[in-house]
């Protein structure tokens, strides 16, 4: 697993979005599957990104907590971009409409999470190092318990 966290890395410094977006997306598949092999893969994915990266896609305000990503919704999301709408309308809870027409990937930073025209805007370079920093963060605490280690090797072919 930390050679796919490497290559995301040098995807991110070497600022090659397409790769690095690609792989930001599918990283959360991988993990949920080795954190919940037990689940569905779009239940697993939604379950561990919303456990460890949904944390930055939500915002508190006095009406309650607003999420502006889900993991069900970012699997969608991963669905429409990677496989071009393959699974990504099943992913969704309810029937929300075409997921790219929510949201869209941006090159500027400063467009992180920030709605435009009712499209949430997804800054690259900062979607991508929040899914990194949770997979360094989730990848800690697999690498401790032998089962998780098992499954790793077992998914990916590699734990180094």
């Amino acid at each position: 697993m930390r050679v796919y966290l490497a290559s995301l890395q040098q995807c991110i410094d070497a600022k090659i979005w397409p790769a690095a977006v690609c792989l930001a997306l599918t990283l959360p598949e991988m993990a949920g599957a080795v954190e919940s092999p037990e689940l569905e893969a779009r239940q697993s994915y939604a379950k561990w990104f919303d456990q460890w990266i949904g944390k930055k896609y939500r915002t508190s305000l006095l009406s309650g907590t607003r999420r502006f990503l889900s993991g069900s919704e970012c699997y969608a999301l991963k669905c429409a971009v990677l496989y071009q709408d393959v699974d990504a309308r099943a992913a969704l809870p309810d029937d929300r409409g075409y997921i790219l027409n929510r949201y869209n990937f941006t090159s500027k930073p400063e467009d992180h999470c920030i709605h435009k025209g009712g499209v949430l805007q997804l800054a690259m370079g900062s979607f991508c190092q929040d899914v990194l920093a949770g997979c360094e963060a989730w990848l800690s605490t697999a690498e401790n318990n032998p089962r998780k280690v098992a499954r790793l090797k077992t998914r990916l072919g590699i734990i180094g």
